[in-house]
Order: C-alpha cells, then sequence, then structure tokens
C-alpha cells in the first residue's frame, strides 16, 4: 500500500470520489471534501500524472467556489459523490460532539464535474435542508431496532435541538424520540436514488446502516419540502454488539454493487456524547468491504476485502478505472491518500 502526504490545510479530509471529465495531463482525478471549512471552501481535488507510477506524481489543489446562497451558513462536509455529471457534496447532518444538533450541518450541494476541473471559481449550488434529511431519515428507521439513544444523547442531541428551534423555520422537523443521525457517506444507486451511509445510528445489533432517499433532485428544487425516503439496509456482519460499527465512507461501479469503509461511532479521547452513551463505540477497527444491495432493503452480507488495523481514521473510498483501492486518512498532523495496489 502506497501513502503520499497530500499537504491539505485544514487536515479534516473526508470522502472521496472519482471525477470522470477528461483533465488534460492527469490519468485520475479524485475529490475529497474538508469537514472543517464552509461548503464553498471546502472541495479539494487530487491529481495523479499521467505516466507516473502510483507511489508518485500526486498533487492535491483546493478549489475554491461561489456558492449559489447561504455564504458561510454552512460546515461539516463529510461525504461527496458524483451522479450525470455533477459532484454533490452532503454536511453531516449532525451536531458538535457535546451538540446539539445543527441547521449549519443540514444541507446538500452539487457542483458541475467539467467545471470542477477548470482552473476558474465555478458556481456552488447549495441547498440549505433545515432537518429536512434528520426527518426522513428518522421516519425510514422507525421500523429498524436500533441501539437505544443514551440518556446523554438524548439531553444534549434531541432535546437542546427542540428548544432551539421553537422560533425557527425547521420548527418540529426534530422530535422528542428521534435519533440525531450523522451521515459520513454517500452514493448514488443504479436506479439515481441516493444512498445515505449512517456512522450513528447502527441497529440493536451494532450493524451499519443505509437509507435510500428517492428523487435527490428535488432536494435542490424545494429544499424546504421532505425528502421521499425509501428502503433500509444495514450489513448483517459489520460491526456487533460488543463493537457496533457505522458506515465512513461509500463507493460503487454499478449495478449497485459497492465498496465501503465502516469503523467506530465516533472518535476516542475526544469526549464525545456517543461515546459517552455507548463506550463500545469506540472499539471497531476500520474494515474496506464490499457488498451488493438486495431489491427490497433488509440485511445484507458483505465481503471484508482489507483490515486497516491500528488506523483508524479512514474517511474515505475510491476504486479507480484499473480497480485499484484509494483511501483518504485522516492523520496526525496531515491527510494521506494510501493507494491498494492488488498485483
Amino acid at each position: 500500500m502506497h501513502e503520499t502526504d497530500l499537504h491539505l490545510e485544514p487536515n479534516e479530509a473526508s470522502d472521496l470520489t472519482i471525477i470522470s471529465v477528461a483533465n488534460p495531463g492527469w490519468d485520475r482525478t479524485m475529490l475529497t471534501v474538508l469537514d472543517e471549512a464552509n461548503a464553498e471552501d471546502a472541495l479539494a481535488l487530487l491529481l495523479h500524472k499521467e505516466g507516473f507510477p502510483l507511489d508518485d506524481g500526486w498533487e492535491a489543489v483546493r478549489v475554491p467556489t461561489e456558492p449559489s446562497a447561504g455564504e458561510d451558513k454552512t460546515e461539516d462536509a463529510e461525504a461527496c459523490a458524483t451522479r450525470d455529471g455533477y459532484a454533490y457534496l452532503l454536511g453531516s447532518q449532525f451536531g458538535k460532539k457535546a451538540g446539539p444538533l445543527s441547521a449549519r450541518r443540514s444541507w446538500i450541494a452539487r457542483i458541475r464535474e467539467d467545471e470542477l476541473v477548470k482552473n476558474e471559481t465555478p458556481t456552488l449550488e447549495i441547498a440549505r435542508l433545515r432537518f429536512g434529511l434528520h426527518r426522513a431519515v428518522n421516519d425510514a428507521l422507525k421500523s429498524v431496532d436500533l441501539l437505544p439513544l443514551g440518556p446523554l444523547g438524548r439531553e444534549r442531541y434531541i432535546d437542546a435541538t427542540i428548544k432551539a428551534g421553537e422560533k425557527k423555520r425547521w420548527a418540529g422537523r426534530v422530535q422528542p424520540d428521534d435519533q440525531p443521525i450523522n451521515v459520513e457517506a454517500m452514493e448514488f444507486t443504479a436506479g439515481g436514488s441516493l444512498l445515505l451511509g449512517l456512522r450513528y445510528p447502527v441497529t440493536r445489533d451494532g450493524h451499519p446502516l443505509l437509507v435510500e432517499i428517492l428523487h435527490p433532485e428535488t432536494l435542490f428544487e424545494d429544499p424546504d419540502a421532505l425528502p421521499e425516503a425509501g428502503h433500509v439496509w444495514w450489513l448483517e456482519n459489520g460491526g456487533s454488539v460488543e463493537a457496533p460499527a457505522g458506515f465512513r465512507a461509500l463507493d460503487t461501479r454499478g449495478d449497485n454493487v459497492f465498496d465501503a469503509v465502516i469503523g467506530d461511532l465516533d472518535a476516542l479521547n475526544k469526549s464525545a456524547t456517543v461515546l459517552e452513551d455507548h463506550p463500545e463505540g469506540g472499539k471497531a477497527a476500520s474494515e474496506h468491504v464490499r457488498f451488493t444491495l438486495s431489491p427490497d432493503g433488509g440485511a445484507v452480507s458483505a465481503e471484508t476485502l482489507h483490515h486497516f488495523g491500528e488506523i483508524r481514521r479512514v474517511e474515505g473510498v475510491a476504486i479507480d478505472h484499473e480497480g485499484h483501492s484509494h483511501f483518504v486518512i485522516d492523520e496526525e498532523g496531515h491527510v494521506a491518500l494510501r493507494t491498494l495496489v492488488i498485483e
């Protein structure tokens, strides 16, 4: 496995996706997002020079954009994916580790891939969702037996958010029996629906959850409308009661076959409310897995392709045109791109 220091600031990169449009001089163009920046400042391209071996020739380039609306009103980009010529970004829909949930993290954005690779300042179309995805996902999860929300999570994430929203436009979208959702992965299904990978919550047995959002284009047509959820899936052999695991990244090469990174529910030693309620949530190691969605939701089985051992902060996965696996990893003081080459 090759590693390259990407020299990205801030050192908080999340997720990874392949940009498919031609980019002269480069044989691989990938997008990552930086979660400590506003959405319009969160994009970075990872570029590989033509003719260079995979352990050399990488560059990281920040891409400043012009937001369509809501400048400086978004934060915590956690996921990215591409579909039909657009690159999409998604906020975590979550909150800080001590709560409450934040409307600044409830958004989706998109940008044309061809404009992304030009040396210009393209427009980033942003839709502020005001907890619309939170409501749709919670409604979809009502039929799933979830890991119970602990008393601190209830107080800090749900009760505090409801109180803060009493006079907001989004009042009523967070309900007393909800779970906070932390979205760290996204992809599109073969049929064009949006697939959300949840880091939290997980099933009662500790399995990571996927929630389908139908007609994702409507999120931009009317951001205040409630999104329509579809099926829910979980990885029946990912995570456990003793070491629950959530999604950290998703990628697909079509036919509803997905690669994913799964791992712990939150980072250790950072006073995370989730781990105060569920200390076992910090135990799961990061793994690269592959699975195929079943047509009607429910349990699916995943094949484990790689264990990362002591490397915990594996934030993104992308499979290139030659089948090589690329991972973006937050490490102390820098962001690394690791490439797994199967000879």
